[in-house]
């Protein structure tokens, strides 16, 4: 596989020169990376406390990819924020607040925005295709017993579309997103976290890493 403009070698050391320049008082930082075959795909540098999630995202293709979650004290996403750039520098934004009744979002780019709003009865969530930190967060937030499943309406922050999203503890080390058009397959630690896991419909596979 050819990586974009980038070649394997500048895009890994771009992508470890990123994780250095985070900010020191960013503890228990992580990283998704993210393989096709040989190729890595996509780099996911994050951190999360008991309030918030941050997340950077490096794509073979170009665009980078940051976001900031608020979380709940059950684990469920109150607000997000989120900047996605091209490889031209061409940057689009897009803020969500999740409300008990109501989700209410703001895509702006290129100096214009747009809102959009949809009911809500406290089951929708964000979600990523390419955040396996996010994955993470919607398992957290699942509450799931082994053999239980639970329903969200994911907002796909990537496509601005919403779309049902079931969530299944399958194993107790294993757990499956499904969508119309996006599997998840992830296996969890004894800990519940994200250990690794493949895309199974671009047959992407990730794995887990400590940020030292």
């Amino acid at each position: 596989m050819t990586i974009g403009f980038l070649s394997r070698a500048a895009f890994l050391i771009v992508i470890i020169a990123a994780a250095h320049a985070l900010p020191a008082q960013q503890s228990g930082r992580s990283e998704f990376i993210v393989k096709k075959g040989k190729d890595t795909v996509a780099v996911e540098i994050f951190s999360r406390d008991a309030g918030t999630l941050t997340s950077e995202i490096y794509q073979s293709n170009g665009l980078r990819t940051q976001y900031t979650l608020n979380l709940r004290p059950d684990s469920s996403v109150q607000h997000v924020e989120m900047t996605r750039q091209g490889r031209q520098g061409a940057g689009t934004g897009i803020s969500v607040h999740f409300a008990d009744t109501l989700v209410t979002a703001t895509m702006s780019a290129a100096g214009e925005s747009e809102k959009f709003e949809f009911p809500s009865r406290g089951t929708a969530t964000p979600f990523l295709a390419v955040s396996f930190a996010l994955a993470e967060q919607v398992v957290f937030a699942s509450h799931l017993g082994v053999g239980k499943s639970r329903v969200w309406t994911a907002c796909r922050l990537g496509v601005a579309d919403t779309t049902t999203l079931t969530v299944t503890r399958f194993h107790a080390d294993s757990v499956m997103l499904a969508m119309a058009d996006v599997q998840l397959k992830l296996s969890l630690s004894p800990k519940g976290e994200v250990s690794g896991g493949r895309h199974m419909n671009q047959d992407l596979l990730v794995e887990r890493k400590t940020v030292k």
